[in-house]
């Protein structure tokens, strides 16, 4: 007796992993009515046939049946109307994404991003030391170990399930720190799709940020308005062809989001037309309720990657920012004078900690702006080697060029600093810190008038904060501001508590330290290392990095009167200085560690480096 044959239809949670047709790992699945899976160019290139040929009859079983996601015989490439449509779409998102602006310029005004764009390290997976620390690494020794462990993947393959997975990949998970160059992927992978170089298969890439959402988080719309709204050129598209279309949603910047998603307790929308709050829609969206046809990728830095839980995710990927190979290559394509670029590749390789802080693209972006200012209008002094250093020469880079841009002012000392600059700062000081304090890294203009900033002087000091004019301004009427990188609001925020220090300001002083008595130099960053300290997600590890640095008569005197006159002897950095190494002493967690071994490195004590550097040379 032959064994009963089992049912041939499978339960969606247990779909094959093969197209039954090409035999190959599903790409693009589809399954027919009587319950078989295909990958969608298959069965579409079989039901293209003559209709004497049974195009409508599954290939499997014969029988005559349907596709669950219907394609019909009118499929996307031979819908003439949609296709205008979806050709309109890829000609307005290439104009959107070829021009990218680092730091300060207007959009549309910057540089094309096929020139800049320097190729990633992303790996799949996540390691925890990106996710316990700021944007600091490991000893380079322990880094080159783990990389031994990293499994790369290329942007343009996210989707696309490796051999041994037995599921296609539907939603994408991208991590990174602040700055690392997540946005400028998302972009290129855009760019690349509207130019038809990659992804071809997908018919509509849909690039969203959490900063536009952020905008209409209370408000209704359904999945097709949110489209029309956002992205015009989609505005004839129906909620038939929208689910006919293999699309992609990118949800850029997670970590900015003010939405409040809920995957347990949300309403379940699985109409395109139906309305519903943001955070709804993109619930449902990423738990394949709503267009689950649908791929999605969703980019966030770790802290805030949480929201999502881990059994929506289909694959998690992390930025990891830039090797070494490609900090010298991105600082080639930046500059079109060799001799310039060869000069910064090894000023940086002369400083372990400006090295280290390389791998991330925003602060090569910054390193490159110091450094071609200073060799290009002939400054004279010493080439910052320190964080701290390399932050406050930025600082006056941007405010120089403020007063250059707006008031046509001749080639001024990089020392000099305005009373009314020094106003300015202060109060974009304040901002930062506060909204360091509550995890805010975006702000309106309510938040800029709290703290004494008028909308119109912050604009004009565009080289520190910078006024967003996006889509959303336009359509919603609502300006968003940020800092240019999360590193300038904690520098600035830096300045402002050491401005309040040295200024026995002791209100501000009382409220984030908790204490009445007005310390030395020496307690002061010693007790703002330790609340430091009890931070779990390091929120505070670079603005504590800055204090120290800060403390430097060099670095006082770079920035004038700004931070005001102090008791910085000898005598009392040591004392810090000795604070520090006493704290590494009893302190267990590694990533904590290391910041106080930063700490050490802004203030020029590099004796725990050496000590270090002895130790692995005696293991070996």
């Amino acid at each position: 007796m032959f064994p009963q044959r089992k049912k041939v239809h499978e339960p969606e949670e247990e779909q094959p992993s093969h197209c039954a047709l090409c035999r190959d790992i599903l790409k693009d699945p589809v399954s027919t009515s009587c319950g078989h899976w295909f990958c969608r160019q298959c069965i579409t290139s079989y039901r293209d046939r003559p209709a004497s040929s049974g195009d409508s009859s599954c290939p499997q079983c014969g029988k005559r049946s349907r596709l669950q996601t219907a394609i019909g015989t009118s499929t996307v490439q031979r819908d003439s109307g949609l296709q205008e449509v979806l050709d309109e779409h890829k000609i307005s998102v290439r104009r959107r994404c070829e021009h990218v602006t680092e730091g300060t310029d207007k959009t549309g005004s910057g540089t094309p991003l096929n020139r800049l764009y320097t190729e990633l390290y992303i790996t799949e997976g996540q390691s925890e030391e990106v996710n316990t620390q700021h944007e600091v690494r490991q000893l380079e020794t322990a880094s080159k170990k783990k990389a031994l462990h990293d499994t790369p993947i290329k942007s343009h393959d996210i989707f696309k399930a490796s051999p041994d997975q037995q599921r296609p990949i539907r939603v994408v998970l991208t991590n990174g720190v602040a700055g690392v160059g997540k946005t400028f992927l998302v972009q290129k992978f855009t760019l690349d799709w509207a130019e038809g170089l990659e992804n071809q298969h997908v018919s509509l890439v849909v690039l969203l940020s959490f900063r536009e959402l952020n905008l209409i988080k209370d408000e209704q719309y359904s999945l097709l308005n949110l489209l029309h709204v956002f992205h015009p050129t989609l505005q004839k598209i129906t909620a038939e062809e929208l689910s006919d279309c293999k699309v992609v949603f990118i949800f850029d910047g997670l970590d900015e989001t003010r939405l409040s998603l809920d995957f347990i307790n949300n309403e379940v929308v699985s109409d395109v037309t139906q309305k519903a709050s943001v955070n709804v829609l993109l619930t449902n969206l990423i738990k394949g309720k709503l267009l689950p046809s649908a791929l999605v990728w969703i980019t966030s830095r770790p802290a805030a990657a949480n929201q999502i839980p881990p059994s929506r995710v289909d694959r998690v990927t992390e930025v990891r920012g830039f090797t070494d190979p490609q900090k010298d290559e991105y600082f080639r394509r930046r500059f079109s004078d060799e001799e310039l670029s060869s000069r910064i590749i090894s000023h940086i390789k002369t400083s372990r900690s400006l090295h280290i802080m390389c791998l991330i693209p925003v602060f090569c972006w910054i390193t490159a702006t110091v450094l071609d200012h200073m060799w290009t209008t002939d400054q004279r002094g010493e080439l910052p080697k320190t964080l701290t250093d390399m932050y406050s020469h930025f600082l006056l880079v941007q405010t120089k060029r403020k007063k250059q841009k707006y008031h046509e002012g001749h080639e001024t000392s990089p020392q000099e600093l305005t009373e009314a600059d020094g106003e300015v700062l202060l109060k974009l000081g304040r901002l930062a810190f506060e909204h360091l304090e509550k995890g805010n890294i975006m702000f309106y203009q309510e938040d800029l008038e709290q703290c004494g900033l008028d909308v119109t002087e912050a604009s004009v000091f565009s080289g520190v904060c910078t006024e967003i004019f996006k889509g959303e301004s336009v359509i919603f009427g609502k300006t968003v501001y940020c800092f240019v990188h999360l590193s300038v609001q904690e520098f600035l925020a830096a300045v402002y508590m050491f401005h309040c220090f040295t200024n026995r300001k002791t209100e501000v002083l009382k409220d984030f330290m908790g204490w009445d008595d007005y310390p030395t130099l020496d307690v002061f960053l010693m007790r703002a290392m330790e609340k430091s300290l009890k931070s779990k997600n390091g929120h505070l590890d670079l603005f504590v990095r800055f204090l120290h640095g800060l403390s430097l008569e060099s670095n006082q005197r770079l920035l004038g009167g700004l931070l005001g006159q102090t008791d910085n002897s000898p005598e009392v950095i040591q004392r810090a200085i000795n604070n520090l190494k006493k704290m590494n002493s009893y302190v267990i967690c590694p990533d904590r560690s290391i910041n106080i071994f930063h700490c050490l490195t802004e203030m020029n004590d590099h004796s725990v480096h050496q000590e270090i550097q002895e130790f692995l040379k005696s293991e070996n």
